[in-house]
């Protein structure tokens, strides 16, 4: 089968918005590099008139989010196992010293004393080979007690939650707006034999307003700048006493506004971890206690 490859240069932090826009064109798989997302469509699902739309929905994001200006080129892409030259783009990761990531497919040798989470992803994002992702899981490494109660706002993969449970925190919830991310997230669960720690739960962030009075050790929120901010003080409001926050999916510039917020709801900073990526981009991680 003919393939075609959209290739869209744009911010990293935008991916996912431009990523579910493209779900609904029946772009059927995608990979995030580190200066452009590739898209792949069969080719007798495209149609010229999806372009336009596609520039439209760019432009609107662009003026939105004050992303730089996207481009876009697109290619045709011979038959070839396509398959295999996905699982291929996917590769182990290792964070810290004791984490160690990889799909099914792939056999790594775990050193006595690493974790090994396998995720599966039926797309590239969620394999912790974002930054974001990252400096997440090095918070969590860092302020996580054992009995810990946890929970996941946009679980996706589920790899956040998967490694809170594997680590030895009591209990894990996580909740995603995607269907199919729960989906993919209960397999991952599965895989790693941790169904009886983690609960999933599909639904918006008011979802959160149901599981509030449960209240939490630890959120953790590998989310966009807006949405973390409109939902900050529902956040609060499901941890315990003393209860930490870990943000990450934000930008370095964006630290003054989570200090104002932080402070209006009685959080303080505690740790604070920035790191560059090859598309420039200066990705902030934050861990604040109530």
């Amino acid at each position: 089968m003919i393939y075609k490859e959209l290739v869209v240069y744009i911010d990293m932090g935008s991916y996912d918005e431009v990523i579910a826009d493209l779900l609904t064109l029946d772009f059927e798989s995608f990979i995030e590099g580190d200066d452009a997302l590739y898209a792949y469509i069969p080719s007798d699902k495209f149609s010229g008139t999806m372009i336009p739309h596609i520039q439209k929905r760019l432009r609107d994001l662009e003026k939105r989010a004050e992303t730089n200006s996207p481009v876009i080129h697109l290619r045709d892409i011979l038959p070839k196992n396509w398959h295999e030259e996905w699982q291929r783009s996917i590769t182990t990761v290792q964070i810290g010293k004791n984490i160690i990531i990889h799909p099914s497919w792939s056999k790594p040798e775990i050193p006595d004393g690493t974790t090994s989470i396998v995720i599966d992803p039926k797309m590239s994002f969620g394999t912790g080979h974002h930054e974001t992702t990252q400096m997440m899981v090095e918070l969590l490494l860092e302020f996580h007690r054992p009995g810990m109660k946890i929970l996941d706002v946009g679980t996706g993969s589920g790899i956040l939650a998967i490694i809170s449970a594997k680590i030895g925190s009591h209990a894990v919830v996580g909740i995603d707006n995607d269907p199919d991310a729960v989906a993919d997230a209960q397999e991952n669960i599965t895989l790693n034999g941790v169904e009886t720690k983690v609960r999933l739960f599909p639904g918006n962030l008011d979802a959160l307003h149901d599981v509030k009075s449960q209240r939490f050790d630890m959120l953790l929120a590998n989310i966009e700048r807006n949405v973390i901010i409109q939902y900050f003080e529902l956040f609060t409001g499901c941890l315990q006493k003393e209860g930490l926050l870990l943000l990450s999916g934000l930008l370095a510039d964006d630290l003054p506004a989570i200090k104002n917020i932080s402070r209006d709801n009685n959080l303080s900073i505690v740790k604070q971890i920035k790191r560059s990526s090859s598309t420039s981009d200066k990705w902030l991680a934050i861990a604040l206690k109530k």
